[in-house]
């Protein structure tokens, strides 16, 4: 078997959890995070447009429309995550709306498209409940307050709707042309709730600090997206899909060196125990 698809698998992982990790700056850096979600959707539109003009040709109506869709819902994970991370340790947070997201999705394949869960899937989500139930209890005391638990919800939902759309994107439209809209739509989203935000203040706080760490998580999601895409094209769903799962644990490490987070053999076992379950759950 040919590994040409796996440089950018490893590409992919990488690049995508330490984008993930960035959403901790303007929590820990008191950065504006408006405008940090601006412009982390500004530079992939950029970057889309001009590594994918060529395939414009393929826009369709329906197209728009899902990429409207899924600008709106992405932009408000990217506020959710990054608010929930001022409350949160990412190598908390990641692995349980990442685990707690992919149940969900699987529950929507097998109630809306009748597929079926297998018994290694079946282990994976056990082991899923486990890592969440842990993760959320400190002995038998709840951890977190009822905000943070419905911000959480709020991520883990909409997490599965865009995993579903996904999935539509895939089968129906041109990926190329799909990511200059959906990333469009996007930042121009993101935009309009800055503008409400500081209707007042806008000049002042659009390129502050949020500008350049919001143009890092940018760079390193759209080149991480692309590799992802690359990698599909060349190799196995799910080998590609197992391996991109380890992002949560670049996640954890690249927020341990940069914000100092604790990293407890409790988190490691869990963290270990997240990502297992995931690997069933997307190979079974």
């Amino acid at each position: 078997m040919q590994l040409s698809w796996f440089p950018f698998s490893i590409a992919a992982t990488l690049l995508f959890g330490v984008a993930m990790a960035f959403y901790k700056f303007p929590s820990a850096k008191n950065h504006n995070r408006f405008v940090t979600t601006f412009w982390s959707l500004a530079i992939p539109a950029i970057l889309a447009l001009i590594f994918f003009h060529q395939y414009l040709s393929s826009s369709t109506f329906d197209m728009l429309w899902v990429a409207l869709i899924w600008g709106v819902t992405f932009t408000c994970i990217v506020l959710l995550q990054m608010y929930a991370l001022s409350h949160v340790d990412t190598s908390v947070l990641f692995p349980i709306t990442t685990t707690s997201s992919l149940i969900i999705t699987v529950l929507i394949g097998i109630f809306f498209f009748g597929e079926h869960i297998s018994i290694i899937q079946t282990l994976g989500v056990i082991l899923a409940i486990i890592a969440i139930f842990l993760f959320l209890y400190n002995g038998r005391k709840f951890q977190y307050s009822s905000l943070i638990v419905g911000v959480g919800s709020g991520i883990v939902f909409i997490s599965a709707f865009n995993k579903v759309l996904q999935k539509i994107v895939s089968d129906k439209f041109d990926i190329h042309a799909f990511q200059i809209y959906q990333y469009l739509f996007a930042s121009i989203f993101a935009l309009l709730i800055y503008l409400i935000i500081h209707r007042r203040d806008w000049k002042t706080h659009i390129f502050s600090g949020g500008l350049k760490i919001g143009s890092l998580i940018g760079i390193f999601s759209f080149f991480g997206g692309y590799s992802f895409y690359i990698a599909l094209t060349k190799g196995s769903f799910p080998l590609i899909t197992a391996i991109h799962s380890l992002y949560i644990l670049v996640t954890a490490l690249t927020a341990y060196f940069l914000f100092q987070e604790k990293i407890t053999t409790k988190k490691i076992l869990l963290l270990l125990v997240a990502v297992l379950a995931v690997i069933l759950i997307r190979v079974g």
